[in-house]
């Protein structure tokens, strides 16, 4: 009797152990925050999406500049450090701190600045994924 009473008390302890944190990677939701329609020289060109990683440690927000077929071309920081997507390579070129017009039209390669107009989130990119 002794030796039941004691797996008992295991199993109901192990039942109430509180649940193991989330491994460092793991998945982390993802959500849109703002959407911009990108034109230069009075042409859309593309668009940059505010994101957010909803992170454990808090959220981890960013920027990112695609093109009018939606391939990735370069993101941003909340700080306004640029870099550019380099396809087949893990890390992107850094192109240093620049202001949102200035560094979207990098991204581009155009000569004149970036004019970024506000435009409607999906629905499906506000929901978390």
């Amino acid at each position: 009797m002794n030796r039941l009473a004691a797996a008992v008390c295991l199993w109901l302890g192990a039942c109430s152990a509180a649940p193991s944190p989330a491994p460092p990677y793991a998945a982390r939701p993802v959500v849109a925050l703002a959407r911009w329609q990108v034109e230069i020289g009075g042409e859309v060109v593309g668009e940059v999406v505010h994101y957010e990683i909803r992170d454990p440690q808090g959220p981890v927000r960013f920027y990112r500049v695609e093109d009018r077929q939606g391939r990735w071309l370069g993101h941003a920081s909340e700080n306004g450090r640029f870099s550019r997507r380099v396809p087949f390579r893990e890390d992107e070129e850094d192109l240093g701190v620049l202001s949102m017009r200035t560094g979207v039209a990098r991204l581009f390669d155009a000569d004149a600045p970036a004019t970024l107009s506000p435009m409607p989130l999906d629905a499906d990119l506000r929901r978390e994924r």
